[in-house]
């Protein structure tokens, strides 16, 4: 009999853990759905939405509530047309990719997100050859090419930097301790 009530213990512990991670697959399902709500509302609101100068980096930045936004990045291998946050920051990472330094025009921009399906979760997917755009608030329109896509150690920050590239895109593996970077040339 013993053995028996040990048999459902573990049954209803196991049957509790599938269910917390049933809830937490759920809410982390909502919070990459409200990020893409987040962005599409920004990108809906684009050409209507004022202007200012930024002085940090002398550009053109749009203003959505007490957001700054750069511009808006296209993947078209991945369906993707997303704003870019002016600065980066964890809570701003919760809406829309963030630039993480440098500029298109300097030609030297990193750009990070999450790995939500509907920001950089697919940028693995990406391959040599493929098209990435991305156009100033001001609209001038920076065309590249993929020309290496890698996976870093999560704690390689200053690798996310290295080399000559463009643009690197950047996000986390879905463990959190990689990042799929992804560097591209200018056209």
């Amino acid at each position: 009999m013993k053995r028996r009530s040990k048999g459902i213990v573990f049954l209803c512990l196991g049957a509790a853990l599938l269910l917390c991670a049933g809830g937490w697959y759920l809410a982390l399902q909502a919070e990459d759905d409200a990020a893409g709500r987040q962005a599409t509302a920004v990108l809906t609101a684009w050409d209507t939405a004022p202007t200012e100068r930024s002085t940090e980096h002398a550009e053109t930045v749009l203003v959505a509530g007490n957001d700054r936004f750069c511009g808006k990045l296209t993947v078209d291998a991945l369906g993707l047309t997303l704003p870019v946050h002016s600065e980066w920051d964890y809570a701003r990472l919760k809406t829309a990719p963030c630039r993480y330094v440098g500029t298109a025009q300097a030609g030297n921009m990193v750009i990070a997100a999450h790995n939500y399906d509907s920001h950089f979760g697919r940028l693995r997917r990406l391959a040599v050859g493929d098209a990435v755009t991305f156009k100033d608030v001001d609209g001038t329109v920076y065309r590249y090419t993929v020309k290496e896509v890698v996976t870093l150690d999560g704690t390689a920050v200053e690798d996310m930097r290295a080399g000559e590239w463009d643009l690197t895109l950047f996000t986390c593996t879905k463990s959190g301790k990689q990042r799929v970077t992804v560097r591209c040339e200018q056209e």
